[in-house]
């Protein structure tokens, strides 16, 4: 065989690869017709959002066109409203008073003397009268001297009577002659030495009693015993506070009312309580002059008696009213005349625009205002005033 032939035969041998046709990955094809619909997607967006700002740059447009133009004119827009005036009437007042219930007097009760606790008379939420015994301390050393005290003046006292003989005695020698004026003068003097150092143990005794009743603890007023010691035995410095007595007998109402309020109410003012379903008064006893500097309200207190059979807790928070007042007049007016998202605020039409006013009022039963400050009977108000109402704006 020639050389031809076998090379012939040795390329038959070999797979025909690169007769094959190669096919385009599918992978591709799908990447590609993704990232095309996106493309889309997004031009699609960019195109709305440019209309949309154009949109909303041409009303702003149209907007400042507008307001130039009325500005230019020196006239504020146009408002289309309707309007009410107010009815006089007569209104009693009746004022909330919104407050605590305090005790009438209460205080902390502790020794005026040092020493051991010896005795607790009394227990908690016992009812004491004025002058009740509450504890006792330890009183040996104290009692000494007192006896060691009265022992001086019994002694002091001895000397006096000495020396108003001697004196006794030497006015006598001075009127014979036996006694020279010199002697006469050394026994006054004596004497006056004598009557001093029993003052001075007098007092010294005085002192010293004080400092034995300073041993006992008594209640200053009749109340209720709302604080006391865990038992005897303790050592107890002066004036730590061992005892809390509170007078619930009578009741402190602290509130306070608006400062428009404050006006109307006086000292002697009726005030009554609606507790369960009974009724209780009591009367105002203090309208302070000035506001409070952080509710801006005006502080009152009234005081009430408390029922000994159904009694008010101290430290309770009450609502109660103020009631009996002399009537006032005031100008009614619809709810609806109150400006949106204010307390006191209306819009009054004045030479065809629109003016604010602060009012001083009280709701009526059917929620009417009822003015006592702010607005005349033959004003123009505003029903339902929009909260963009501004002053100065012109009204059809």
């Amino acid at each position: 065989m020639s050389t031809e032939a076998t090379n012939r035969s040795e390329r038959s041998d070999e797979p025909e690869i690169a007769s094959r046709p190669r096919s385009f990955p599918t992978g591709w094809l799908v990447a590609a017709v993704v990232v095309g619909g996106l493309l889309w997607w997004f031009g699609l967006r960019v195109k709305a959002a440019t209309s949309t700002q154009a949109a909303l740059a041409a009303e702003r447009d149209q907007t400042a066109k507008q307001a130039a133009s009325v500005k230019a004119q020196g006239k504020p827009a146009a408002v289309n409203a309707a309007t009410v005036s107010g009815v006089a009437q007569t209104w009693k007042p009746e004022i909330s008073l919104d407050g605590t219930l305090q005790p009438s007097r209460e205080t902390d009760l502790g020794f005026k003397a040092a020493g051991r606790l010896a005795a607790i008379r009394v227990k908690l939420g016992d009812r004491v009268s004025s002058g009740a015994v509450l504890a006792t301390l330890e009183d040996n050393e104290a009692a000494a001297q007192v006896k060691a005290a009265e022992a001086s003046v019994r002694a002091a006292e001895a000397q006096v009577a000495l020396a108003e003989d001697a004196s006794k005695r030497t006015t006598t020698l001075l009127g014979t002659g036996a006694a020279t004026q010199a002697n006469g003068v050394q026994v006054e003097q004596q004497k006056s030495l004598a009557v001093a150092q029993l003052d001075g143990a007098r007092a010294q005794l005085s002192l010293v009693q004080a400092n034995l009743k300073n041993h006992v603890l008594t209640a200053p007023f009749s109340g209720s015993i709302t604080k006391v010691p865990a038992g005897p035995g303790a050592f107890v410095s002066p004036g730590m506070p061992l005892f809390h007595v509170q007078d619930t007998s009578t009741l402190k109402l602290v509130g306070t009312i608006g400062e428009a309020d404050a006006r109307l109410v006086h000292a002697g003012a009726t005030v009554e309580l609606r507790l369960d379903g009974r009724v209780i008064q009591g009367k105002v006893t203090a309208v302070l002059s000035s506001v409070d500097a952080q509710t801006r309200r005006v502080p009152v207190e009234a005081e009430v008696k408390n029922d000994a059979t159904a009694p008010l807790l101290g430290g309770s928070f009450v609502r109660a009213t103020i009631v009996g007042l002399p009537a006032t007049p005031v100008v009614k007016l619809p709810a609806s005349t109150l400006r949106p998202g204010s307390q006191d605020e209306i819009m009054v039409v004045k030479d065809g625009h629109l003016s604010t006013r602060h009012i001083a009022f009280a709701l009526a039963g059917d929620g009417a205002l009822l003015v006592r400050a702010g607005v005349h009977t033959d004003e123009a108000v505003l029903v339902s005033p929009s909260a963009e109402a501004q002053e100065g704006d012109r009204v059809h």
